[in-house]
């Protein structure tokens, strides 16, 4: 892999970013030091950017043992009440209030369609494609239609999560973006990126981060580093997101940087996302 360290300006050369948020922290635990650099160097009015929350119906609450497998109605609307409201104040605070549009899928994030608690130090669902149901057979069937419906249009750039650890709704959504680029072919217009996420990317173990190497060699995708402030992730992490950090999430965040300033040689944290070249 070549060490080039990219210019942040670099990185997304298009001006429309769609980014593809499984939950909704992963617009800053995704981008969130790549949009603060652009800011830095006053790039950020280069940028249109469109959120697309895929599983906005929330029974996750941090630390609530069994209650995350309460599925009841009120259980949902406290969950994802909070979770909306903790979000859109993070959004506003990295990209400026009213500087970009905000969209819900409506589709049920994990913990409401059931599934348990991975064997890690994180709250989260582990699960690949010999772990789907029919439920997320039938959410991986919509989200390539609707990724498909992006893809026909220029000058955009689409983000998805390139999910280490295999969370499963990060898995199904960077595996219907794949397979609907590869269905496409060469009537894709829109550009394909798949970004590292927090804080999983810094608590993977060998396995793990294996099977990413593998997902990038195989598709062959490029990757575009770039320096960034993993401290003013987390300071807007525990500032906003009360109903759902952990600790392990300044682990997970400056783990990652680390390793990748120690890979670029570099005096500078780093961050990294990963283009699909075919346009």
């Amino acid at each position: 892999m070549t060490r080039k360290l990219y210019q942040v300006k670099e990185v997304i050369p298009e001006r429309n970013i769609v980014v593809f948020s499984p939950h909704f922290d992963d617009v800053l635990f995704m981008l969130g030091g790549y949009i603060n650099e652009l800011r830095s160097v006053e790039q950020l009015d280069t940028k249109k950017f469109h959120i697309v929350i895929i599983f906005s119906r929330s029974n996750y609450l941090a630390g609530t043992g069994e209650g995350n497998f309460d599925n009841s109605l009120e259980r949902v609307k406290l969950a994802t009440g909070k979770r909306l409201l903790e979000d859109q104040d993070c959004n506003d605070e990295l990209l400026g209030r009213f500087n970009y549009t905000y969209e819900l899928l409506g589709e049920d994030e994990c913990f409401t369609r059931g599934k348990s608690f991975a064997e890690s130090e994180m709250e989260f669902p582990h699960g690949m494609f010999d772990d789907f149901n029919g439920d997320d057979i039938e959410i991986f069937r919509r989200m390539k239609k609707r990724i498909a419906d992006w893809l026909m249009f220029p000058d955009i750039a689409l983000v998805f999560p390139i999910a280490f650890k295999e969370h499963i709704d990060h898995f199904i959504v960077r595996e219907a973006a794949i397979a609907v680029a590869n269905e496409m072919g060469e009537e894709r217009r829109a550009a394909i990126y798949f970004q590292e996420d927090k804080p999983y990317g810094g608590i993977a173990d060998r396995t793990e981060i294996a099977r990413i190497k593998t997902f990038i060699e195989e598709n062959t995708l490029e990757a575009r580093t770039y320096a960034c402030d993993p401290q003013k992730v987390i300071d807007l992490a525990f500032k906003h997101y009360v109903s759902q950090v952990e600790e392990v999430y300044r682990t997970g965040i400056l783990e990652r940087s680390r390793v990748l300033r120690d890979e670029m040689k570099t005096e500078k944290p780093c961050d990294r996302i990963y283009l699909l070249p075919g346009i």
